[in-house]
């Protein structure tokens, strides 16, 4: 009896703490309170330009000037070969499949080079080369001076 009474006064006197210690362990009563919605009426795009942004544009156009209106960007290679006859039709054909793209044929000693486009960076040049492939699978993307393209806004 006395091993039970010890075990009831035990658990009255835990189930007594744990009460106590829940019912003092919070001393505010916290609410929540949504934040404030804030309606934004202006969504423009205000842009300010460097200082240094115009002469460096100013460099550029210089840099234009003295090559030819030529810039560092891509081509893509659709083929080559020593035949210039040859390479005409390969470059007739592919201005026939890509009217919306430059064809240019180059000659360097010994081989004729058809690429098609200007492509100012590498990204733009893959997603070209990736539908080129579709007609030309031996097609590739090379380095080269290029006419800058229009910037389309």
């Amino acid at each position: 009896m006395k091993y039970i009474i010890n075990r009831k006064a035990l658990f009255i006197f835990g189930f007594l703490l744990f009460t106590f210690h829940v019912s003092f362990s919070q001393d505010t009563v916290k609410h929540f309170v949504p934040a404030p919605v804030v309606i934004v009426p202006d969504t423009s795009v205000h842009i300010t330009e460097a200082p240094g942004v115009n002469r460096t544009m100013q460099k550029r156009l210089e840099y234009a000037r003295r090559s030819e209106g030529k810039f560092p960007g891509y081509r893509i290679q659709v083929g080559f070969g020593q035949d210039r006859n040859e390479a005409t039709k390969l470059k007739a054909d592919v201005g026939l499949k890509y009217p919306n793209l430059p064809t240019y044929l180059a000659y360097q000693q010994p081989y004729f080079k058809i690429c098609i486009g200007d492509f100012r960076s590498k990204l733009e040049a893959v997603k070209y080369l990736n539908t080129i492939k579709k007609a030309y699978p031996g097609a590739f993307m090379v380095k080269d001076k290029i006419y800058p393209p229009p910037i389309n806004n």
